[in-house]
This record gives C-alpha cells, structure tokens and sequence, in this order.
C-alpha cells in the first residue's frame, strides 16, 4: 500500500481524530498499542507519524481525516505552536501568507518582527519581506516610528498579524 496516495478512508481505518489528537485503531508496530497517540515530535517540533511506511506531518494527516485530501497550499498553526492541531487551529494557506503569521525571531531585540537597533546609525531600522525580498523603509530615531511604518507598509502590501507585536 505505500506506493499508493493515503485516502480520508485508509487513514480513517488507522487512526482516530479525538479533536486535539491522533490515536491508533490499529497495532501498527509491535512497541504501539490500540489507543497510543499516533507520531513523535521532530526536530522541527511537529508531530510526525508513519502510515503505510511513509513519513506524514500530524497536521496535514488531520487536515485529510477532516476534509478528505490534503491541503492545497502548506498548514498555517494560527497560534503558532506546533503541537496544537486541533481543526480550528489549522488553515491552508499559501506560503506567502504563513510567513507574514510567523513567531519573531529568537534574536530579535526590539521584540518587533523587521525593527532593529543599528549599531552603525545609532537608530531604530525598519525593513518588510515581500514575495521573498527584503525592502528597507529607514531609520527612525524611535522604535514605535519605525513600527508604525513597518505597519503601515505591511497593510499596503496586503497583511499583517497581530503576533508580530505593536
């Protein structure tokens, strides 16, 4: 069976959708019970789970069990946390727009996605990312300026999150 495309069906007879989770129905390896919560966590921190020998993300497996195919684009987590599949979590959506729902960077200082200090201005820099290129907007004597245009921009050019803070 792993060289056929998994159907809503196929993995309906595997595994059972508890509105958060996956679970076994079946005895899919001699260490998993009847009942275990199907996958493990990657080391890019989404559940990953093995159907008919083939590796598949939790979220798009439950993106299958609810609407019967996979999803179109990629699977945006709309809080941002990985682990959290629930259905009313999940959305398709295009790259484009799962970049602009991103976490900000662990490196950031400014706590602000595209402000940041420069050290060589000796002010707040702004920047947005469109269709994958970067476009500078300035430097701003204050970081809520520099955020403000940041914000502004990002509505021009079609979306902003409110995850990205201000």
């Amino acid at each position: 069976m792993n060289n056929e495309i998994l159907t809503q069906s196929r993995l309906k007879e595997l595994l059972h959708y508890d509105g958060e989770n996956l679970i076994w129905r079946v005895r899919p390896a001699q260490h998993v019970k009847v009942g275990d919560f199907a996958g493990c966590v990657n080391p890019c921190g989404y559940i990953t789970i093995k159907v008919d020998k083939k590796s598949y993300q939790g979220h798009r497996l439950i993106w299958l069990y609810i609407h019967g195919s996979f999803p179109v684009n990629g699977i945006d987590h709309i809080d941002g946390n990985k682990l959290n599949n629930r259905i009313q979590n999940l959305r398709d959506v295009s790259p484009k727009t799962n970049r602009k729902n991103s976490k900000i960077s662990s490196t950031n200082t400014s706590g602000i996605t595209g402000v940041s200090w420069s050290k060589k201005s000796g002010k707040w820099q702004s920047q947005i990312d469109v269709d994958g290129v970067k476009i500078w907007l300035g430097y701003f004597d204050c970081k809520y300026r520099a955020a403000s245009v940041r914000h502004l921009a990002m509505e021009i050019e079609g979306g902003y999150t409110k995850r990205h803070g201000v």
